[in-house]
């Protein structure tokens, strides 16, 4: 499955989850060449994302995606302080918000389609509102997406793509099954909170955020600030975990 899953990504939107749009390297003189958001040196909002704290969330729902993976629940830019930005559901910018984007992702990219079928699915039962409310509300306010930091490379939907694209390689490349069951945490068990963050840590070199339900496990966040467009670069949380003490971490079927 999970190399099915490489495969997928390798092929689909011409490899836009790790392509820095064409006209970017074109703005290279124009940004530092050390730029990483929240810092002195991020440069202009194409250059790094303005909202330059990243957070990564992966979530555990039972009967949903492959038993073997987290599937995510967003990509969502915060503040370099951690708060929100935007106007609540529409995000940073209105004119981009669309009414379908599962319908722009299927007629645009099978192949990137498919894949968030398998690893970003609505527990709610429809993943076409559930990707529109996350571009909306933050696939927007990723300022690095601006159809005018593609310059004249840009074709409609770019941004879209690229966003979704970049989530599900983050998500492939933080592989937080894999990464837990290297530590011998495995569904099925319980474990401590302790231990389960732990495990994340030595893997990534930050720490992470739990959240549980009634101490089951329910989502993984992981925080990120960005090295120039593309390269996400892990770091501390800046909230803490409200699981405590044994944390249930069921099998999904």
């Amino acid at each position: 499955m999970k190399f099915a899953t490489s495969s997928i990504l390798a092929i689909g939107c011409a490899m836009a989850v790790s392509a820095v749009p064409s006209s970017l390297y074109k703005r290279a003189d124009s940004c530092p060449v050390d730029a990483i958001s929240c810092s002195s040196s991020s440069g202009g909002s194409c250059c790094t994302p303005t909202n330059g704290l990243l957070v990564l969330v992966q979530q555990w729902v039972k009967g949903y995606g492959p038993s073997d993976a987290f599937t995510l629940h967003g990509l969502w830019p915060d503040t370099c302080s951690g708060g929100i930005p935007g106007s609540g559901d529409s995000g940073c910018d209105s004119s981009r918000n669309y009414d379908d984007v599962g319908a722009i992702v299927q007629d645009g990219n099978s192949t990137l389609y498919d894949s968030m079928n398998t690893y970003w699915p609505s527990y709610k039962g429809d993943n076409g509102a559930f990707w529109t409310h996350e571009w909306n509300k933050h696939g927007t306010c990723v300022s690095t997406y601006d159809p005018e930091c593609y310059g004249s490379s840009y074709n409609q939907y770019d941004d879209v793509y690229d966003y979704f694209s970049k989530a599900l390689e983050l998500r492939e490349t933080y592989d937080l099954y894999a990464i837990l069951e290297e530590a011998g945490i495995t569904p099925g068990g319980s474990y401590s909170s302790k231990e389960m963050i732990s495990a994340i840590e030595s893997s990534t070199g930050a720490t992470p955020r739990i959240t549980c339900s009634s101490g089951t496990i329910s989502e993984i966040w992981l925080f990120f600030n960005v090295k120039g467009s593309a390269t996400y670069v892990p770091t501390d949380a800046t909230s803490g975990s409200s699981c405590s003490g044994d944390v249930d971490y069921p099998a999904k079927n």
